[in-house]
């Protein structure tokens, strides 16, 4: 009697195999994406002039950019000279500058202190121009990763692009997003959110099908083993994971998956459970009425106590007090200004949890270091 071979993995075998490199079937991807959680932090209109360039500082937040008109010569640092026509899309690293310009060589320069101001219905504009503009990109800060609290895109290390300019959809998302930011009414932050997500999902699908994916996509989405374990905890978070466990749902030696995940994820897999777990805690909170002491239960926490803090450690107060404040908040809040967003250079790193005290408490233990994520120049 044969072996029976979950379907799954049968077909992540023939790829594999048929393409000579390791991705993804496409359950694997669907989940990855449909865990994926998108947050705009701010928005703006760059308009540059034909022979000008508007220059953007580095800030510690993930760029994206849309060229809604023109063609744009955009440099990263780091990077060759990318030449982007209407329709493009780029996800930038954190903490790269930036040059957007209208040709290969311009003769004038523009920085964001010079460049920004309000437009009617407090948009932001950066404007690099003298007399008239041909080149409208919309540009915006992100906050990107699996889960709302794990940014898993920290770490890229290279801006991920594509021509979209084929899709009606993104370009109606993207101008749908400047309405929502000029015209903020209760749901434009919700909306705007899951505009990007959906561009966002563009974004990676493009670089998955491109004949090098691993040139153009984030580096869990090129391993199957890790991507499996990863789907597995945000999936069901309170299960009871450990490293032999989420090891055998990779197919991996439990030393070879510990140090590929935290090579791939930043963080080891036990310290991604934990915050896995306060992820959907958060989300309970703030979307139920269910007590405190049920919903650390349902996520894998062994007291309300030890819940509340860790929750307290993360968020900075009692997940009593959270929900309520929380619940106060307009569902109107503005985003985020550029020019908030721009002198913010550096940020507090998160605390790393010693892992001390009972195993119980260092299976929730909280981490955050480099994470490498790929992407193409």
């Amino acid at each position: 009697m044969k072996d029976e071979v979950d379907p799954m993995r049968r077909q992540e075998q023939a790829v594999t195999m048929s393409s000579g490199r390791s991705t993804l079937p496409a359950p694997l991807v669907e989940q990855l994406l449909n865990s994926m959680d998108v947050r705009i932090e701010a928005f703006a209109v760059c308009r540059v002039g034909a022979n000008a360039a508007l220059a953007i500082p580095a800030v510690n937040e993930l760029k994206i950019i849309y060229v809604l008109t023109g063609t744009v010569y955009l440099s990263v640092e780091g990077c060759e000279q990318q030449e982007l026509p209407p329709g493009s899309i780029v996800l930038i690293p954190k903490n790269r500058t930036q040059v957007q310009a209208g040709g290969k060589a311009p003769e004038h320069r523009f920085d964001v202190k010079g460049a920004l101001h309000k437009g009617p219905h407090d948009l932001m504009y950066l404007d690099a121009f003298d007399g008239t503009h041909e080149i409208q990109v919309l540009c915006g800060w992100l906050r990107l990763g699996l889960t709302a609290e794990f940014n898993a895109f920290d770490g890229l290390l290279n801006p991920i692009s594509a021509n979209l300019n084929s899709s009606a959809f993104v370009r109606s998302a993207f101008e749908t997003m400047i309405d929502e930011t000029r015209f903020r009414t209760a749901g434009s932050r919700t909306l705007a959110n899951t505009l990007m997500k959906a561009c966002m999902v563009e974004l990676f699908r493009h670089g998955l099908a491109r004949a090098e994916p691993d040139r153009g996509s984030p580096a869990i989405f090129l391993k199957p083993g890790l991507s499996r374990a990863v789907t597995a905890i945000l999936s069901q978070p309170a299960a009871p994971h450990s490293v032999a466990s989420l090891a055998k749902i990779a197919s991996m030696s439990r030393s070879a998956f510990a140090k590929a995940f935290e090579e791939t994820m930043g963080t080891t897999p036990i310290e991604f459970v934990g915050r896995a777990r306060l992820a959907k805690a958060r989300d309970l909170v703030l979307a139920t009425d269910d007590p405190i002491a049920s919903i650390a239960e349902s996520v894998g926490f062994a007291s309300r106590s030890h819940f509340s803090s860790r929750f307290r450690e993360r968020y900075g107060e009692d997940p009593s007090a959270y929900r309520k404040r929380m619940t106060a908040v307009s569902a109107t809040e503005r985003f985020a200004s550029v020019t908030s967003i721009c002198a913010r250079t550096d940020e507090s790193p998160l605390k790393v949890n010693a892992n001390e005290g009972t195993p119980d408490e260092a299976n929730e233990g909280l981490g955050r270091k480099t994470v490498r994520s790929g992407g193409s120049t």
